[in-house]
């Protein structure tokens, strides 16, 4: 339930929940765009006949919550319905929750129990508490390449190196984060539109964050056509354009570093806006400055069964690498053939 709301639930964390009675599941619930109504709730919502929901048992992914935000707390529902136990597989470690729902709920007279859901549970809520603690989110690094690992041909032609079917599921992996980061050039060349184009899945867009340190996009680019999410750009503070802000585009200053925005001033603004899970389908460089500096979480790798040569243009340019040593290390934790196509997914180590 809980993988269900991953993508969606920005700012709030996605959370699974499932109602039981009589050793029967009743209800099953997952945390809503953007967060309304909590995972709890929406089991809740599903029972038609509240009066069944006593004595049940409500097992939920991590601490529900005990305090008033965009909804009430989900701890009194909790208790108002009579729940006879309660089985959490995490604490919320939120400084407006971290126990004081266990504790409410006890004193309610309600039997909680806190019990590992398992690892991916566990991997699921860490990137929520990273984010909390002003650490990196999840970063994921999508690159679609030829089987000797090049990106474009050296005129920037890279219409279509994989397959459609590896094309859709790229698009799944764009409604699994709930932002984007992409460079101006690559918006220029290729005008692409960066939203999810999936049959139900089309509201799942990732908003996006834009590195143009010299405001140099094209304003008739394709991705301003959609109103439904939100549009960050990334420039240098001394450029003097004026920049009008609208109800989705949003302008952000950065300080010019050695010729270029600092990727880490970057991702420390994105994870103040509150986004957890970011997706990168930049050019070389940009997927170079996050594996210099050891941001990259997780890399999905489409490679085409398709040779281009030396006159085509790397996946990810020099990480001046001079030592064994010093190579970026990741474990390969999934493969799959795609018709003639392979993903590859690596977890950093």
């Amino acid at each position: 339930m809980a993988f269900r709301a991953v993508g969606t639930t920005y700012p709030n964390p996605p959370v699974g929940a499932i109602i039981v009675k009589n050793d029967v599941i009743i209800s099953r619930g997952w945390t809503q765009p953007h967060g309304v109504p909590h995972a709890e709730i929406h089991a809740i919502n599903q029972v038609r006949n509240r009066k069944n929901i006593e004595g049940a048992h409500l097992y939920c992914t991590l601490e529900p919550c005990s305090h008033e935000g965009k909804t009430s707390p989900c701890v009194n529902k909790i208790i108002e319905l009579k729940f006879s136990k309660v089985i959490i597989s995490q604490l919320d470690k939120n400084p407006l929750v971290n126990s004081s729902s266990v504790k409410k709920l006890r004193l309610a007279g309600i039997k909680v129990v806190i019990k590992s859901f398992g690892n991916r549970v566990k991997d699921l809520n860490n990137i929520f508490f990273k984010t909390l603690r002003g650490q990196n989110p999840f970063i994921t690094l999508k690159i679609a390449s030829t089987a000797d690992g090049k990106i474009a041909t050296n005129l920037y032609e890279s219409k279509w190196i994989t397959n459609s079917t590896s094309r859709m599921i790229g698009h799944k992996l764009r409604s699994l984060n709930e932002c984007m980061i992409v460079g101006a050039s690559t918006i220029n060349k290729d005008n692409p539109k960066l939203n999810c184009r999936l049959d139900g899945l089309r509201n799942c867009s990732p908003d996006l964050f834009i590195l143009d340190k010299k405001l140099e996009i094209n304003k008739n680019s394709k991705i301003f056509e959609s109103k439904n999410r939100k549009i960050y750009i990334f420039h240098y503070e001394n450029i003097n354009k004026k920049v009008p802000n609208s109800q989705n585009i949003k302008y952000l200053k950065l300080k010019e570093v050695n010729k270029t925005l600092s990727i880490k001033e970057i991702i420390k603004n994105i994870v103040k806006l509150g986004y957890m899970r970011i997706l990168v389908e930049g050019g070389a460089k940009l997927s170079a400055s996050l594996l210099n500096d050891d941001m990259i979480n997780e890399i999905a790798w489409f490679r085409a069964s398709k040779i281009m040569g030396n006159s085509g243009i790397n996946a990810i340019s020099s990480l001046d690498i001079d030592h064994i040593d010093h190579l970026k290390k990741f474990n390969l934790i999934n493969t799959k053939i795609i018709d003639n196509d392979q993903l590859s997914v690596y977890r950093r180590k």
